[in-house]
């Protein structure tokens, strides 16, 4: 029997969520915790359908994580956290989740091009001008989900999508090393 493939990824989440994740056994991220007619929403709820359309079942907001940051299958480093956490997330208190999960349950992307749909697609500065559907082309759709090593570049970065995130697959929960409003870390610790 072939072994299931597994990826290794890091996901930063909230005390609140490591203590949901411990007593139940398993992380889902809820609907309920982003607003209605949020770009970001929107952009979740597109990525989410990206999940379904590849056999992905999602029901909840998906869970995301790293796969790979500036070398392929790489952990984060305090200033990918950094870019990502504010001063008031920090000082409420992150940790970051290392775990290996079976891969059919990830949706790898990469994390420049979804940046560039996150402001130049789903971003309006007008909240009346925002899509409901919003439609994405094959061939920009292609460069989201090429995560290839061959393709990958030295800074690059790809970003996992799950649907939950069950505790028998972490292998480490840890402290960031970052305090509110001190930018003074080390830029190559890694989380």
């Amino acid at each position: 029997m072939k072994p299931e493939k597994k990826h290794r990824l890091w996901t930063f989440q909230s005390v609140e969520a490591i203590e949901e994740l411990e007593y139940n056994g398993i992380l889902v991220s809820s609907w309920d915790r982003y607003p209605a007619n949020d770009y970001f929403t929107a952009a979740y709820q597109w990525m989410a359908k990206q999940m379904a359309e590849r056999d992905i079942s999602c029901t909840h907001a998906p869970i995301w994580a790293w796969h790979s940051c500036t070398k392929y299958k790489s952990s984060p480093t305090l200033v990918n956290a950094r870019g990502l956490l504010s001063d008031f997330d920090i000082e409420s208190g992150i940790k970051t989740i290392e775990f290996e999960c079976p891969a059919d349950l990830v949706l790898l992307s990469d994390y420049g091009v979804w940046n560039y749909f996150l402001y130049d697609i789903f971003y309006c500065e007008k909240k009346e001008d925002r899509k409901e559907d919003v439609k994405i082309g094959i061939e920009e759709q292609a460069k989201l989900f090429e995560v290839s090593r061959k393709r990958f570049r030295k800074y690059d970065s790809i970003q996992a999508c799950l649907p939950y995130l069950k505790l028998e697959w972490v292998n480490d929960i840890r402290d960031l090393n970052l305090k509110p409003n001190d930018f003074s870390y080390d830029e190559n610790e890694v989380v």
